[in-house]
Formats: C-alpha cells, sequence, structure tokens
C-alpha cells in the first residue's frame, strides 16, 4: 500500500463536505462556520495554481499498488484518508504554513507523518519554498508528536492563540527548513 497526495476531484465533495463541517476541527483551523456543498464544489472546480492563490490543498491517499489497477477504474480517484494544506504562501520570503487532518480511523497509524514529509519534498522541490511552519495547540499531544516525527522543530509558543470552548489556549510554533 502506497501512500499518495493528489489534488482534489469532483467526487470529493461528499468527504470535503464532511470534514469542512465538523465543527471538532474548527479549533484548530480559522473556520468558524459550515460550508455549503455548493460552495466546496466551486472550490473544487476553480482551484488555482500555488504561485497564484498562494493556497495548495491536497488528498492523502492510500492506494493499493498493483491491486489497485486490477480491482478498480484507473480513472477513478483513490479514496481519501485526509487533507494536507499549504497555506499562507510568501513569494518573496519562501515560507508557508501547512497543516494536516486525517479521519479519525486513520490517525496513530503513520500516514500523517508519511503524509506531511511528502509534502514538505513537494513544497521543496516543486514549489521552491525554504520554510514550512504549522502552529499546534498545546492540548492537541498528536499533532505536537506528528510535527516532532515529520522533522519539524519546536521554535516558540504563541501565548493564547487558538480559542477552544471559549477558552483561549497556546500553541507551540514549528518550524522545518527545507
Amino acid at each position: 500500500m502506497t501512500l499518495r497526495l493528489r489534488p482534489l476531484e469532483p467526487e470529493d465533495l461528499d468527504w470535503l463536505y464532511s470534514i469542512e463541517n465538523d465543527t471538532a476541527l474548527w479549533d484548530t483551523s480559522n473556520t468558524d462556520i459550515p460550508y455549503s456543498r455548493y460552495a466546496l464544489r466551486q472550490y473544487i472546480a476553480e482551484q488555482s495554481s500555488f504561485h497564484e492563490c498562494g493556497n495548495l490543498r491536497l488528498a492523502i491517499t492510500l492506494n493499493h499498488d498493483a491491486d489497485f489497477s486490477k480491482t478498480k477504474n484507473v480513472c477513478e480517484p483513490a479514496p481519501a484518508i485526509g487533507l494536507v494544506d499549504i497555506m499562507d504562501f510568501s513569494p518573496l520570503h519562501a515560507h508557508a504554513e501547512v497543516g494536516i487532518t486525517l479521519f479519525k480511523q486513520y490517525r496513530g497509524c503513520g500516514y500523517g507523518t508519511k503524509a506531511l514529509r511528502q509534502i514538505c519534498q513537494i513544497a521543496k522541490n516543486r514549489l521552491h519554498l525554504h520554510t514550512l511552519i504549522a502552529h499546534v495547540s498545546i492540548s492537541n499531544e498528536s499533532s505536537l508528536r506528528l510535527f516532532q516525527c515529520a522533522g519539524f522543530q519546536h521554535i516558540g509558543t504563541l501565548k493564547e492563540w487558538h480559542c477552544i470552548d471559549g477558552i483561549f489556549v497556546d500553541a507551540y510554533l514549528f518550524q522545518k527548513i527545507l
């Protein structure tokens, strides 16, 4: 089984809708309102290049290598297990922020670490970025481990950075120089 990152496809609308409207994930993102299917359908259809919009969103998938091509239509996208984003791109300084989310049943299996390592390679080799950063709530122990395992270094603490259930909590700032 191979972990791959791929662009969003129209077939991804249902699971993207479930992720974007999962209120449990809103605390660690900048989302505070639900998205409509219509808005997400347009978002998928109108994806721009990274250098035009400063953001890149890729589906994290598991492909079953040789078995995959025999049992599935090769035109059908592999089912997603999560998302990885690069956002807030600064062309002048060649840095951006990275974020990741996995469906619950795929957490703790090493897929997040592999996906972060792959997106770091894409950021360095294809997008020509020098640095990636991430903000991780101090209470999110699994994400803290994830970024450390993927080679990110804790470089500071952002005081009262995230608001979780009406309470402001600190976030660690992680950085990886590519």
